[in-house]
C-alpha cells in the first residue's frame, strides 16, 4: 500500500510578489533570479522575480544612451499545469521614465507534472534615442525543475487500498493519491469492473487472485485554435489605416490579468492560428481585447469579448467580432499503479455471524512481529481456549508502537480450524 496523498487544484489568486532589492543591472534591464527554486508535484509553490528597468539604458556593445519608455509583458508561456504567473501590476505594462524602474511577479499554485520547465517571457520594448522612438520584442526564460514526490512505498505511488487480502465478499476501499479536478481515473479491478471515481469501493464476489490497477491522467485545458473575423466599428479612422487593411491581433486575460498576446497578422481582415497550447483556467472568467496594430497612431481596440469555460469545447466568438476558438483537455502526465487483491474462500460451516472455537491460538506467531490483540468483538482466554466470531475478513491487530497490522487467514484442517499468519 502507498503512503501520502497529492491533491490537485486549479491555481488561484497569487499573493502579491517581493522586489528583490539586490536585483540591479546598473544601466542595463536585468532580471533575476537567474533560475527559479524548484518544485514538487503535489506541494503549494510560491516564489517571485524581479526585474530591474532603469530608465536611462546604455547599450554595453555601442555605448548608446537611450530612454527606456516602457515594458509590456506580452506571453507568457512554458509553465506547468497548475501553475500560474501573475506581474505586481496586472496589465504587465511598466513606464520606467515615469518611475517604474522595479517590478515583480510571483508564480503560484500546485504543479501538477514533473520535468524541467521554464518561464518564458515575450516583452515588447519601447526605447527612443535623438527623438525617435522604436519598438523591439525581447526574450527572457527563468528555468526550474518540478519533482516527483518521494513517498515510502516506491512500488505504488499511484493509490491506497485498506486491504489487499480476505474472504469473499471481499470490498476494498480505494483511495487516488492523484485528486482533484484536473485529474481522470480509470480504475479495473481485474474482475470485468472498475470505475471513473477517485476513490472508489472494489467489490469481489468470488475466491481468486486479481490484479488491481489505476491510470491517473493530469489534464490540462488548453486554447488549441483561434479563428477571427473582423465585422466591428474601431478601424480605418486615423492616418495609419490609410495604407492597406488592419494588422491583427489579440490579448487573452484571465483572473491575474493579460497573459497571452497573439501573434500580430497583418493586412488582414481575419485570423486563423492553430497548434496552440495556450493554458486556460477552467470555470475562471477569461477576456479577449482585439486590435490592429498602428506604428504611428497607437493601436485600434476592435471590441472585447468575456468567456468562462466549463470543460473543452468550441467556443463561438460573439458581439462585434465573429470567430471561434477551441478548448481541448491535453493530458500533461500519466501514472499507473498495480497491487495483487487475493480473496479467500469462506471455510466450510461458517457464516458472517458464526462463532468458532479455536483450541490454543497462538497469539504470537512466527512471522517476527510483535504480539497481536484481537479485535474488541472477539472473546478469548475461555477455558484456555480462543473463541472468535467470523466477519468476513479476521483482523488480528497489534497496538503495539511501531508494529504492523497483522492480517490472518482462517484454514480447516483435519476438521479443526487453525490461524494461519
Amino acid at each position: 500500500m502507498a503512503l501520502g496523498h497529492m491533491s490537485f487544484a486549479v491555481a488561484g489568486q497569487c499573493f502579491d510578489c517581493a522586489i528583490d532589492p539586490v536585483c540591479f543591472g546598473g544601466t542595463y534591464p536585468v532580471l533575476c533570479p537567474s533560475a527559479m527554486p524548484d518544485a514538487t508535484v503535489g506541494d503549494y509553490y510560491e516564489e517571485s522575480a524581479t526585474f530591474h528597468l532603469p530608465p536611462i539604458v546604455v547599450d554595453p556593445g555601442s555605448g548608446l544612451t537611450v530612454d527606456f519608455l516602457s515594458m509590456t509583458v506580452m506571453t507568457v508561456e512554458g509553465l506547468p499545469a497548475g501553475l500560474v504567473f501573475t506581474p505586481n501590476i496586472l496589465s504587465g505594462e511598466y513606464y520606467p521614465i515615469q518611475g517604474d524602474d522595479y517590478g515583480c511577479a510571483v508564480v503560484c499554485g500546485t504543479p501538477l507534472e514533473s520535468g524541467s520547465f521554464s518561464v518564458d517571457l515575450t516583452v515588447e520594448v519601447v526605447a527612443s534615442a535623438f527623438g525617435v522612438e522604436e519598438t523591439v520584442f525581447e526574450f527572457f526564460s527563468l528555468p526550474f525543475t518540478v519533482h516527483t514526490p518521494e513517498l515510502e512505498d516506491p512500488e505504488n505511488l499511484v493509490f491506497d487500498t485498506d486491504t489487499l487480502s480476505g474472504f469473499a465478499p471481499l470490498h476494498v476501499s480505494c483511495t487516488s493519491l492523484y485528486d482533484g479536478p484536473m485529474v481522470m481515473h480509470t480504475w479495473d479491478y481485474g474482475n470485468g469492473n472498475g470505475s471513473i471515481e477517485p476513490h472508489p469501493t472494489a467489490i469481489y464476489g468470488q475466491p481468486g487472485t486479481y490484479e488491481l490497477s489505476l491510470t491517473a491522467e493530469v489534464v490540462q485545458l488548453q486554447m488549441t485554435s483561434f479563428h477571427w473575423n473582423v465585422v466591428g466599428n474601431g478601424w480605418n479612422q486615423d492616418i495609419d489605416d490609410v495604407f492597406g487593411d488592419p494588422d491583427l491581433y489579440f490579448v487573452l486575460s484571465g483572473p491575474q490579468g493579460p497573459f497571452y498576446t497573439s501573434p500580430t497578422v497583418e493586412n488582414a481582415f481575419s485570423m486563423s492560428l492553430g497548434n496552440l497550447s495556450v493554458v486556460i483556467l477552467n470555470e475562471q472568467t477569461h477576456h479577449i481585447d482585439f486590435y490592429d496594430r498602428d506604428v504611428i497612431t497607437g493601436d485600434d481596440w476592435l471590441g472585447g469579448w468575456s468567456f468562462t469555460p466549463c470543460g473543452q469545447a468550441n467556443w463561438p466568438i460573439q458581439g462585434d467580432n465573429q470567430g471561434e476558438l477551441q478548448l481541448s483537455n491535453v493530458v500533461v502526465e500519466s501514472v499507473t499503479g498495480m497491487d495483487i487483491v487475493t480473496v479467500l474462500d469462506m471455510p466450510d460451516g461458517l457464516s458472517g455471524q458464526e462463532v468458532a472455537t479455536v483450541p490454543g491460538m497462538d497469539l504470537a506467531p512466527s512471522t517476527g512481529r510483535r504480539p497481536v490483540a484481537l479485535p474488541s468483538r472477539c472473546a478469548h482466554d475461555v477455558n484456555g481456549d480462543h473463541k472468535l466470531t467470523v466477519d468476513d475478513v479476521l483482523r488480528l491487530l497489534d497496538e503495539s508502537e511501531d508494529a504492523e497490522d497483522c492480517v490472518l487467514q482462517i484454514v480447516q484442517e483435519l476438521n479443526k480450524l487453525r490461524l494461519k499468519p
